[in-house]
């Protein structure tokens, strides 16, 4: 990643959506009145961090076992 945050300029990415978060995410932006971007910059500003800025929920995610190594 080569964005630096202290730029002060928008980060602006790429992102691959699937088709039934798409379809949520557009849903939700436009109760609120806001662009996907709108959205998305809102969730993460709301989204509740630990001391180390690791989101709370993370832990809850299944971790992908590693695949043995072929030599």
């Amino acid at each position: 990643m080569s964005y630096d945050p202290t730029s002060g300029q928008n980060w602006r990415t790429g992102v691959v959506i699937v088709p039934d978060m798409a379809a949520k995410a557009i849903k939700a932006a436009g109760f609120t009145g806001q662009s996907f971007a709108g959205l998305v910059n809102e969730l993460i500003k709301r989204m509740p961090v630990d001391e180390n800025g690791r989101p709370l929920w993370a832990n809850e995610l299944d971790e992908q076992k590693a695949l043995p190594l072929t030599g």
